[in-house]
């Protein structure tokens, strides 16, 4: 079993659609889905919209011009932004022609918005998973059937089982402060002092050994008098 630092991710959608109607039509069923969107009337508004929001995905409608819409995306392509496609046509040369250029998925108007969202939900947890894939390649990680703790650069250091307990111990407080009592009643000691010095001294050693094995500092910090803290 493994412990990952995680953190919460929330999607931005933009709509890029020439008619407004819709495209307000669009953005109102996404933001009642509890999506967070925002809309551009054209390849040139949606550029410099790009300037002030994200877009985790876009909607982009060929309607706006097909060379227009299959340059956008392309270029949204090749920066790994996902893309899905609204048309009123339903020839299948234009459907061929934006997958081709990288759409994921291509709907033809009128649209069903239920089908819509269930296309979006697909394609964003598919965007969740490689996030959350990329957030695990950079973050800390115990391995507690080694034990072993990974750094973010994938090297490894083995550890004893003192030493995995107390790392357990700090980073299943995802950030936040663990006391002094809480450390040693976790460890097992029965004095308090005598018991934290113990902890201090086994910490110093890790600090080393991670130094030395991953060459990156241990995340680890201590609030003077109070506990140790594991940064993400």
């Amino acid at each position: 079993m493994q412990q990952i630092l995680t953190s919460s991710v929330k999607f931005m959608v933009a709509v890029v659609d020439g008619d407004e109607t819709h495209r307000l039509h669009v953005c109102r069923f996404l933001e009642e889905s509890g999506y967070t969107t925002w809309g551009a009337g054209s390849v040139e508004d949606f550029y410099i919209g790009l300037l002030k929001e994200k877009a985790d995905l876009v909607i982009v409608d060929l309607d706006l011009g097909v060379e227009t819409g299959l340059a956008l995306i392309r270029r949204l392509v090749a920066q790994r932004i996902p893309v899905i496609v609204l048309s009123h046509s339903a020839n299948s040369g234009a459907r061929v022609a934006s997958l081709d250029a990288g759409a994921l998925q291509y709907f033809v108007k009128p649209l069903s918005l239920a089908e819509l969202g269930a296309g979006i939900r697909a394609q964003l947890r598919q965007l969740e998973m490689r996030v959350s894939n990329a957030e695990q390649q950079n973050s800390w990680r115990l391995d507690l059937s080694v034990p072993r703790l990974i750094a973010p650069n994938q090297r490894t250091i083995r550890l004893t089982s003192r030493e995995c307990e107390l790392l357990e111990c700090l980073m299943a407080a995802n950030g936040g402060m663990v006391s002094k009592s809480n450390l040693v009643k976790a460890m097992g000691h029965a004095e308090a002092e005598d018991g934290f010095h113990r902890i201090e001294s086994s910490l110093m050693r890790l600090r080393r050994k991670t130094l030395a094995g991953t060459q990156l500092m241990l995340p680890v910090r201590a609030v003077f008098g109070k506990g140790l803290v594991f940064v993400p």
